[in-house]
């Protein structure tokens, strides 16, 4: 209230007066006289408490009020201008000054109106401080007590009728803050109130605004710090019903009490749940005597709702749960086996009848690419038919069949088969590391970098694995039907269908993994010698060959015919592979060494 900062103390002068204002020395009076002759001026009360009159003399109108001024003032005149009419107004007011002191924040002598009461005051000298009383503001004049401002009543309650006005020399004395108390929680106003007279709970509530909606008034705590000794609760109830034993219904409130409201419990208990397939899901209202048909009506249900198999999941007394199933078209028709009488805190879930359409993916080189809604047990050729068919361009032979179901299984499959090459080629590392021992600096550095490739190999082929690829043999929609390769299509199936290639991809453990341009009637040699050859660390048994429809062929590699868009694999050595040559040299100095000292000895004896 008093914390914004005043930017001059300078007095009032444009404040209407009351016909209630005291007159005193340096107040202005301004007189006009008007009818046959006019005049007029401005007359100030001088130290004597006079204002000098025309005609009239000396007239004293210190310590009258401004109403009796103006009566005394056309009666003197009234004598000196009969039949003249007079008006009084007040002109320039004069200042006072008074002084402020105690527990405020800019205490001192302060120049203000003499229309100032105790209240503007404070605010030129920004409020009590936090130590200031707000209850026990006195006015001191001339040696004696005018009165106590309790500044709760304003503040609380915009009553300023003890507001008392000032007169030059008044002092203001704010005196340390009386005994105070606590309140919070559910409350309007919560905070620190001082307090005056006899104070129970229920006047502290009133002061902080009162208690919220949610406060609960059977238990409002009061915490009490006792004499040299520990603090203490005391449990009221503010309620009529007296239901909380022998809880006191008000107490009086001591200096350094804490009161604090709690809320009510935030939970609900006459609710039942309804969620699924209805048009309103959410919290409903448990009437008395309800049932299940009618809390779900007909027109409250989707279209798409299951209405043969509503479940009622109900919370049995020993917390486990029980789950109903009821036929709710049966309900409607009043059988009272499936027209459940409903309790609180039930979950009735009526399940959707609706399955989202299965779809699948062409892409490529068909006549009209897309994503296709497929029926049940739908086949390929279908689809084909749907889509137009083939381009002209389309290879089939490389088409990629790629299914959701099939690439969860291969990606199980596959982290467990780069797992275990990583744990064989760590069992590796180990088994060199005890024999580094006899290998110079170098070869183990160079061994430990042949390592560390082969584990990226065996990563980098992981990451090229097409994973969910079906091998199909694919061919015109008419021709497929009714084949072996005509399969029934899931959700989430995708069918490339890439044009012709014309190379020949030779990937893995060779010094140029590359494209290669095909050449009929070339063999695997061809192809891997146009890649740089085989490097040391290749599996030269483990090449195989990746054709284009996602079958892989293994064995005699060499032998089998290469098509276009074909891939070759040359996959790395997982075999440990060490250079024992120098730890046999050095076994070797070790055993000559030992045959030498046999020797030695054999001569000696």
């Amino acid at each position: 209230m008093f914390s914004s900062p005043v930017s001059t103390f300078a007095p009032v002068m444009d404040v209407p007066v009351g016909p209630d204002y005291i007159l005193g020395p340096g107040d202005d009076l301004a007189i006009n006289i008007y009818g046959a002759m006019e005049s007029g001026g401005v007359r100030t009360v001088d130290r004597n408490g006079q204002i000098i009159l025309p005609s009239a003399g000396p007239l004293r109108v210190w310590g009258l009020s401004f109403s009796q001024v103006e009566r005394l003032i056309r009666e003197q005149l009234s004598r000196s201008y009969p039949g003249f009419q007079t008006n009084v107004t007040m002109g320039r007011l004069r200042t006072i000054r008074v002084y402020v002191v105690g527990e405020v924040c800019q205490p001192g002598s302060f120049t203000i109106s003499s229309l100032a009461t105790v209240t503007n005051a404070l605010f030129a000298v920004g409020g009590p401080l936090k130590l200031g009383s707000l209850r026990n503001v006195q006015l001191k004049r001339n040696h004696h007590d005018v009165g106590t401002v309790d500044l709760y009543d304003f503040l609380l309650r915009g009553d300023k009728t003890t507001d008392f006005r000032l007169e030059s020399g008044d002092t203001i004395f704010v005196p340390p803050v009386g005994p105070v108390a606590a309140v919070e929680g559910e409350i309007k106003r919560p905070g620190i109130y001082e307090l005056k007279g006899t104070t129970k709970v229920t006047d502290l509530i009133e002061m902080a605004g009162g208690v919220m909606p949610q406060s609960y008034l059977k238990r409002v705590q009061l915490i009490r710090s006792k004499l040299n000794a520990e603090r203490e609760v005391i449990d009221i109830d503010l309620t009529d019903s007296g239901s909380n034993g022998d809880a006191p219904k008000d107490a009086l409130v001591q200096n350094g009490d804490l009161v604090r409201i709690y809320p009510t419990d935030p939970r609900i208990y006459n609710t039942i749940t309804l969620v699924g397939a209805v048009k309103h899901p959410g919290e409903y209202e448990l009437r008395r005597g309800m049932r299940l048909s009618q809390l779900v009506r007909h027109e409250a249900v989707l279209p798409e709702a299951y209405m043969d198999r509503v479940e009622v999941a109900r919370l049995r007394e020993d917390l486990t749960t029980e789950v109903m199933q009821l036929d709710l078209r049966q309900a409607w028709e009043g059988d009272p086996k499936h027209d459940l009488s409903l309790k609180a805190r039930d979950q009735i879930t009526i399940r959707s009848g609706y399955r989202t359409p299965w779809k699948i993916t062409l892409g490529g080189e068909v006549k009209r690419p897309g994503v296709y809604t497929i029926q049940q047990a739908e086949r390929l050729s279908s689809v084909l038919k749907r889509a137009g068919g083939l381009t002209d361009k389309a290879f089939p032979k490389g088409a990629v069949f790629t299914r959701v179901t099939v690439q969860e299984v291969e990606k199980r499959r596959l982290d467990d088969f780069v797992r275990d090459h990583e744990q064989r080629l760590l069992s590796e590392a180990s088994g060199l590391t005890l024999v580094s021992s006899g290998l110079n600096k170098e070869e183990v550095t160079a061994l430990q970098a042949v390592l560390t490739q082969r584990r990226e190999q065996v990563r980098l082929l992981a990451s090229k694995v097409t994973l969910g690829r079906v091998v199909i043999r694919l061919d015109d929609p008419e021709k497929l039907e009714g084949a072996s390769n005509d399969l029934i299509l899931e959700d989430g199936d995708s069918l490339t269908i890439p044009q012709k290639p014309a190379t020949v991809l030779v990937m893995g453990s060779v010094r140029n993994p590359t494209g290669v341009l095909h050449q009929e009637n070339m063999d695997a040699e061809y192809y891997l010698n146009r890649s740089g050859g085989l490097t040391p660390e290749a599996d030269q048994k483990g090449v195989y060959l990746l054709k284009a429809d996602g079958s892989a062929l293994t064995g005699f590699v060499k032998l089998r015919q290469i098509e276009p868009g074909d891939v070759i694999i040359v996959p790395p050595s997982t075999e440990a592979k060490f250079q024992w040559l120098p730890l046999l040299k050095d076994l070797a100095t070790i055993a000559g060494q030992v045959a030498l000292g046999l020797a030695g000895l054999a001569a000696i004896f």
